[in-house]
């Protein structure tokens, strides 16, 4: 309940339409600090795979990218795509275990201790972080031109 008196100041305060400093699309004043939060297209989120701060309109399409990369994992000796990592950790993990209580039960003495199981590898450097960006960068401006080649060869037939 709102006195009469002081509705109009009530409506500017909670219910006046605002626009959003980020996307400009107009809302309710009660709703802007969920929409900058969660809603807003413009929003700065981070990649999972790189921690790099993007607007959230483009993280679908940079993970995608990013989470192709590679690194190798020390446990098994090959190259595993990021996106791919956490599933490989642990069948990595339960693998190296079976083969090592295997092979322990014959050969390794009892008071011998395990190996720890496999961690992801330690994050690059920064400056190696912005090779890795510099080179998405790259890569998909290049896949942009070659798109917007094909595209315009299409508009002319």
């Amino acid at each position: 309940m709102v006195a009469r008196k002081l509705k109009e100041e009530h409506y500017d305060e909670y219910h006046a339409p605002v626009n959003c400093s980020l996307c400009k699309e107009t809302l309710q004043r009660e709703m802007l600090d969920l929409h900058k939060s969660k809603q807003c297209t413009q929003r700065m989120v981070a990649c999972e795979y790189c921690e790099y701060e993007l607007p959230a309109i483009d993280l679908h399409e940079h993970q995608d990218v990013c989470g192709n990369r590679t690194e190798f994992c020390q446990t098994c000796k090959k190259y595993v795509r990021l996106r791919e990592w956490i599933g490989h950790e642990m069948q990595c993990q339960v693998n190296s275990n079976a083969s090592a209580e295997s092979s322990s039960a014959r050969t390794i003495p009892e008071r011998e201790v395990r190996p720890p199981p496999p961690v992801r590898p330690a994050r690059p450097v920064q400056g190696a972080q912005n090779k890795r960006l510099l080179f998405t960068i790259v890569v998909t401006g290049i896949a942009v031109m070659i798109g917007s080649i094909l595209f315009q060869r299409e508009e002319s037939f």
